[in-house]
């Protein structure tokens, strides 16, 4: 895998304007949110449970579509973009969920592998690059084993492995740390920085706001739907 960005180069990944969320039940999500996010930063999506941060996290790649105003992501506009367009959005995210969402069923190789399997990738490409990504999170010895044999710090770590198996320049992790002891979740967090420090963009939503002091990035904090901090002076 191979990543270079250079800082001068930096462009514009994600940006907002006036952005609204509404549910068919009326309640309010988001509420005109500006804000633009640019290429090879780490993220911190920050607030209270109910403040909208994973629901900003699901618009990023389709899961939600905005009520008003404006978002791009990856140049595709994200409010009126068709399915196929969604799908490509998608195909370039890498995505970490709290609960990790693996298949128990299947071993270490295929939960990984999927990503790319769906695009076609035969077992001799898949194979090599696999154990390269299971070398990042330090997990080459676990190939071939079942998600149930892994501690809950492994299978996030397995769930890491597969948001980047296809290097996709935006990586969104929704509270990847959340069920995870403070020793686990420093490593967990290690991994997502080394990521970043490759060029990956990364946005993460998390109540771990201890965690910030040792890895300091840009903290975006929301409020009740609404944007009510932005601190660059720590971004990366």
């Amino acid at each position: 895998m191979r990543y270079c960005f250079a800082m001068s180069e930096r462009k514009t990944i994600i940006d907002m304007q006036q952005l609204m969320l509404r549910y068919p039940t009326g309640k309010v999500a988001l509420s005109g949110v500006n804000l633009t996010i640019s290429q090879g930063q780490f993220v911190y999506l920050t607030g209270e449970s109910g403040a909208g941060k994973s629901s900003l996290l699901r618009m990023f790649y389709g899961g939600l579509r905005p009520s008003s105003g404006q978002l791009q992501v990856q140049k595709t506009d994200m409010r009126e973009a068709g399915e196929a367009a969604v799908r490509a959005v998608r195909r370039r995210t890498g995505i970490v969920f709290q609960d990790h969402r693996l298949l128990f069923s299947r071993t270490v190789f295929e939960n990984i592998a999927l990503p790319l399997r769906v695009q076609g990738w035969s077992n001799e490409r898949l194979i090599p690059r696999v154990r390269k990504v299971l070398e990042f999170v330090r997990l080459d010895d676990r190939l071939w084993s079942y998600p149930e044999a892994l501690s809950g710090g492994e299978q996030q770590r397995i769930a890491i492995a597969r948001a980047m198996i296809a290097t996709p320049p935006v990586v969104l992790a929704d509270e990847p740390t959340g069920n995870l002891d403070e020793e686990t979740a420093r490593h967990v967090l290690d991994l997502l920085m080394g990521l970043n420090e490759l060029g990956t963009t990364v946005i993460m939503a998390t109540h771990d706001l201890h965690l910030l002091n040792s890895h300091p990035g840009r903290v975006v904090q929301l409020h009740a739907g609404a944007l009510v901090g932005d601190s660059h002076a720590a971004a990366r």
